[in-house]
């Protein structure tokens, strides 16, 4: 009698929920923290528009965080339409399009990383300078006494933070080059998609014998492979920086 075995828990799974919704809740946090801010520094109704704005800021920055933790589902490629009926051929079309969808995946994720870098490090960039150069003097009912009393002091200390996030930030994208990346990626995806174009336009002359169908193999494994030495060049680089350092 064979003994039922449990399922094991898919651990890297639950880590990178549990990831996700930390980064959630760590941004839940930091809302609830600017909102009291403006609630106990801001007078009515301006502090109902500043809530509104950083609630605006919250969603669209959590959003932005789920579709950079989750993958879009790919389509498999319809092999119905070809007019040469070849399993070689089938067989090629699959996986050039099942690597589009992996590539361009990829591709999508680290542009999100880099358009994050630089709208965020300009953003923070531009709220240093106002905050060090904004001066709430003489009478503005819509503050209160304490906030303009101990704003000078508070406006440094944000402003210091700011800068030395920037600085992390800016040495880690550099270190990993997050941006090479993502045009790696999405040169394989444009390399790929001409590659498929070219097969179904001769496909549809009817121009795919089997020593053409053989070529285009060959094509299609020079192009991830050159992928594939690139990422290897990347990474011993890193070890070799790491070593020395």
């Amino acid at each position: 009698m064979s003994e039922n075995k449990e399922p094991q828990r898919n651990w890297h799974s639950t880590a990178k929920k549990g990831i996700l919704i930390s980064k959630i809740a760590a941004l839940l946090f930091v809302l609830l923290f600017a909102v009291t801010i403006t609630i106990n520094n801001v007078a009515l109704p301006y502090n109902i528009y500043l809530v509104g704005i950083e609630c605006a800021v919250f969603l669209m920055t959590g959003l932005t965080i789920l579709r950079m933790s989750t993958f879009k589902p790919g389509h498999e490629y319809d092999t119905s339409k070809l007019t040469t009926k070849k399993e070689q051929l089938f067989l090629l079309l699959t996986n050039i399009t099942y690597d589009i969808n992996r590539f361009e995946e990829g591709s999508s994720y680290y542009f999100s990383w880099v358009r994050a870098y630089k709208y965020s490090t300009m953003t923070l960039a531009g709220l240093s300078t106002i905050l060090l150069g904004l001066s709430f003097k003489g009478d503005l009912p819509f503050l209160s006494d304490d906030f303009k009393k101990y704003y000078p002091e508070v406006a440094k200390n944000i402003a210091f933070v700011i800068g030395a996030i920037i600085t992390v930030y800016t040495g880690l994208m550099t270190y990993w080059n997050i941006e090479k990346y993502w045009l790696q990626n999405k040169a394989v995806v444009n390399k790929l998609r001409a590659l498929r174009d070219e097969i179904e336009n001769e496909d549809r002359a009817q121009r795919l014998p089997e020593d053409i169908i053989q070529d285009k193999f060959k094509r299609y494994q020079e192009i991830k492979g050159e992928f594939y030495k690139y990422w290897e060049g990347a990474l011993s680089g890193k070890n070799t920086a790491g070593a020395n350092g």
